[in-house]
């Protein structure tokens, strides 16, 4: 009997993990390798040494930095395919990627829903 594989490494240094977005996308795990890069991207995006997004002091992030992490990752892994912008062909013409995430935007504070800051 063989032993069962090892489920992919979960990144720590950020609020998404590979397992999250393979869940949300409904992917299997096999597909692991092509997205961790883009969990790791997104990870250091929002992580960065500046402090945009941090856990708090027991080192949980907040729900909404989770979800919204998960989100942007699984639309930058769905977007490999779409390099030009173009989603798909409709019966109208061509379908476009929308330029901006609303929903993303404002669960991780960007754009402007961005809190004020003085100085």
């Amino acid at each position: 009997m063989t032993e069962p594989a090892p489920p992919p490494p979960v990144e720590e240094d950020g609020p998404t993990s590979t397992p999250r977005v393979l869940g949300m996308l409904g992917l299997p795990d096999a597909s692991a390798d092509q997205v961790a890069p883009v969990v790791a991207a997104v990870n250091a995006l929002v992580a960065a040494p500046a402090g945009w997004l941090t856990p708090d002091a027991a080192g949980v992030w907040a729900p909404h930095h989770v979800h919204g992490a998960t989100m942007l990752a699984a639309r930058l892994f769905r977007r490999r395919h779409s390099p030009a912008g173009v989603e798909t062909f409709g019966a109208e013409g061509a379908v476009y990627v929308q330029r901006n995430d609303p929903d993303v935007a404002m669960l991780l504070g960007l754009g402007a829903y961005a809190r004020p800051v003085v100085g």
